[in-house]
């Protein structure tokens, strides 16, 4: 590779980069523009400025009940997720590495999926209450199947050459997994792992507008009959930057493991 063709592929990584930051804030920063004037040409109460809603919202994060319910929602949601990702990946891969199981549970596991989540939310209050616990183990619930999914088809559709070229030279199982299965399973893993975030936070949201006492979910809620149309669209707002930041950073995750693991096609 000369220098001249580095060059312009650092560059080219470069400008990749700075577009995967630039078109989700571009992208944010146009929304934001056609809801200003959408909501300065109906002149309705029932469509809020973006200021009226900064506003809202600058009030509220000046209460202690409010942060302490953002708090609240942070905290669920870091143990939901993270649940997702453990134990999510490691039950889809290690079923994913036996056909028999991945034939045999694939089709649960799609049926299960297939259920809106919303309808089993009651057995969840049945076994655990109005406690933080049935609200982290839905958000937990929303996002746990998808993964185990994703990774189990991921793990089953390793390719057949290099698993054959492996077992032609009695590769030991464990470096098969490491070398091979493992590499090949993560670009599908990291898109997981994006889809996942949202599902995981939406199921929590949920959890809290139906089983909470504080958190982001149930203020939403709680405005709801009381009319704050400024309280809600900021609290929506919040709700948008609070997925956008993670969801961002997972998404240049993504992309730099797909370039670095998937195939090379042609």
């Amino acid at each position: 590779m000369t220098d001249t063709s580095a060059r312009a592929m650092r560059g080219d990584i470069r400008l990749g980069r700075v577009l995967s930051i630039a078109l989700p804030v571009g992208l944010a920063i146009l929304l934001v523009t056609l809801w200003w004037v959408s909501a300065a040409l109906a002149q309705s109460a029932v469509l809020p400025t973006p200021a009226t809603a900064l506003d809202r919202l600058t009030a509220n994060l000046q209460g202690q009940r409010f942060r302490q319910s953002i708090g609240d929602t942070l905290y669920r949601l870091a143990i939901a997720y993270v649940g997702v990702v453990v134990i999510g990946a490691a039950l889809g891969f290690a079923v994913g590495l036996s056909k028999f199981w991945s034939d045999a549970l694939s089709p649960v596991l799609y049926a299960i999926y297939s259920v809106p989540k919303i309808v089993l939310f009651p057995l969840f209050l049945v076994f655990l209450g109005l406690t933080d616990a049935s609200q982290i183990a839905f958000a937990f619930f929303s996002g746990v199947l998808p993964m185990v999914i994703m990774v189990i088809n991921a793990t089953a559709g390793v390719p057949r050459l290099p698993l054959k070229l492996a077992a032609s030279v009695n590769m030991p199982t464990w470096a098969v997994v490491r070398k091979i299965v493992f590499p090949s399973v993560l670009p599908a893993l990291a898109s997981a792992l994006r889809l996942t975030f949202g599902l995981t936070f939406l199921g929590l949201l949920i959890g809290e507008m139906f089983a909470g006492v504080s958190g982001l979910g149930y203020e939403l809620l709680r405005n709801i009959p009381l009319g704050r149309l400024g309280d809600i669209t900021g609290e929506v707002a919040l709700i948008l930057v609070i997925a956008l930041v993670p969801v961002t950073a997972l998404s240049i995750l993504e992309k730099r493991i797909k370039n670095r693991y998937s195939p090379v096609e042609g």
